[in-house]
């Protein structure tokens, strides 16, 4: 049955690479072939797993397939640029220019930069989805009805999931909810989008399960209660439905399924995937064939000898900026979270050989610190990352239940919360009781222990302040969309419906 379910797995991504185009670019399972790929229960795990592997693929990176040939090597790791390179934290210590036009908001001024604003692999990922809704209710072979309603639960989480990842991304993004639709759509506003996430998460709640079979890691990359309450909260937070978001996160911390590890139970976290802080990832396992090529994971991007064979960082933080995130280690290097996420390395030694790691994570200068929170690679080589890529995690919906709170005036709830990561940290409780000085604490908490996970940007465009800390970007700009990415050429093809951001109307 496992070689089955592999072999149809294998079957429906070939079929969803090789057929039609339409407007959004989706690639849904060819009509031709539809009778022999819907009939029996392995055919429908096979066709589940296939959304979760093109979405997967949305996250890491753009593969060499799914980018234009004029891209350097014709792809890109995507996902690093979606949700931390514009929070003003980042550099690229070789001055790549490319690098620099995405951290300057220069989004579609460079050739190369146009798969990042191309939304494609989302919404084949929700086509996926939604031919899984379509076929699925009438397969009987092999599938029993408890089976079914999970899967269908499955695929209804993963469409609500594509949705607003792309809505966090683009802002107003086409809602797709039919198969193999047809219709030139046109873009939703984001308030209508997060509103269909959080109805759909409601539908599929009830045939979720808090864990799946398998290891953890397995367990947790798809839909469960866990992942879809953490979704429904970050959509109502965009929507500021304070209360529900923070009902929807008392539920997970109700569940007992999820904990705060220790600071040494981070580093499995972040190497494995295998830990119960995880609530959903998505994660590559080279044994299965499942890795990012060289452009496809973004975390080659941070690493240098001795983990990969780098000889010079391509993004990093700068020092003076470390300091300015983690004020307590500033002071007396109380905060465990530098000493965990950042490291210098010997650059004197000669890239051929391996170089040391030195004791004090930031003894090298400004631009030469390495970011090392994701450091799990199978080889040296660029390619062989094997690490996982958390989405959500419980400290991540802690610190968002305490912004909730806060803004609900139960500043005690709120603390209790904020100070519980804070705690793990190593750093002093926080114990001023305004509720907009804890509001602020929350987000500066946010950005300190989630760097590198991809929530900083879309933090602050949730909240219109992105321009308080990239100064590339203006008030007014952000106010016009500038905190979004622009609409990819590609979806104005055969589509007199689409138009393009506001701001990215006028600033190219």
């Amino acid at each position: 049955m496992k070689n089955k379910v592999i072999a149809m797995f294998l079957l429906v991504i070939m079929i969803a690479e090789t057929s039609c185009k339409k407007w959004l670019d989706e690639k849904p399972i060819n009509t031709v072939t539809e009778d022999q790929a819907w009939q029996t229960g392995a055919d429908a795990e096979g066709a589940v797993a296939a959304a979760f592997a093109i979405f997967r693929r949305g996250l890491s990176g753009l593969t060499k397939d799914d980018t234009p040939s004029t891209t350097r090597n014709g792809s890109w790791g995507d996902y690093y640029f979606w949700g931390d390179s514009r929070s003003g934290d980042w550099i690229t210590p070789n001055n790549d220019g490319d690098w620099n036009a995405g951290f300057q908001n220069h989004l579609i001024q460079r050739t190369e930069l146009e798969p990042m604003t191309n939304w494609r692999l989302f919404y084949r990922a929700i086509e996926q989805c939604n031919l899984v809704l379509e076929k699925i209710p009438a397969i009987t072979n092999g599938l029993t009805n408890e089976r079914k309603a999970q899967l269908l639960a499955d695929a209804r989480f993963l469409r609500a999931m594509s949705h607003f990842y792309a809505a966090r991304i683009w802002g107003d993004v086409p809602i797709n909810l039919t198969a193999r639709n047809v219709e030139a759509l046109g873009r939703k506003p984001l308030a209508e989008v997060m509103k269909m996430v959080v109805d759909e998460v409601n539908i599929a709640l009830p045939d979720l399960v808090w864990q799946n079979k398998g290891t953890r890691k397995e367990s947790m990359s798809r839909g469960t209660k866990g992942a879809a309450l953490a979704l429904k909260a970050h959509a109502l937070m965009w929507l500021k439905d304070y209360q529900g978001a923070s009902d929807a996160i008392k539920e997970i911390m109700d569940s007992g399924v999820f904990k705060l590890v220790t600071m040494d139970g981070l580093r499995t976290l972040f190497d494995t995937g295998e830990s119960e802080e995880i609530i959903f990832e998505m994660y590559y396992d080279v044994k299965k064939g499942e890795y990012s090529d060289y452009y496809g994971h973004i975390m080659t991007y941070y690493l240098t000898n001795p983990y990969t064979s780098r000889g010079e960082l391509s993004l990093a933080v700068p020092k003076s900026k470390i300091l300015e995130i983690y004020p307590d280690y500033a002071r007396d290097k109380s905060d465990k979270r530098v000493n965990a996420f950042f490291q210098s390395i010997d650059f004197s030694v000669s890239s051929s050989e391996l170089r040391p790691i030195f004791p004090d994570p930031l003894q090298n200068g400004e631009r030469a610190i390495m970011f090392a929170k994701f450091r799990k690679v199978k080889d040296r080589s660029y390619n062989l990352m094997d690490a996982p890529v958390p989405i959500f995690r419980y400290a991540d919906v802690l610190l968002l239940k305490a912004e909730a709170d806060a803004r609900l005036g139960r500043v005690p709830e709120a603390l209790d919360n904020l100070n519980k990561v804070r705690i793990r940290a190593g750093i002093p409780v926080f114990t001023r009781d305004d509720a907009p000085v804890v509001i602020e604490e929350v987000l500066a908490e946010r950005r300190r222990e989630l760097i590198g996970e991809f929530h900083r940007v879309y933090d602050l465009v949730r909240l219109g302040r992105l321009h308080e800390f990239n100064s590339f970007i203006t008030a007014q700009g952000e106010k016009d969309g500038a905190g979004f990415f622009p609409v990819s050429d590609e979806a104005f093809a055969n589509n007199p419906n689409m138009e393009q951001t506001y701001y990215w109307q006028f600033n190219q």
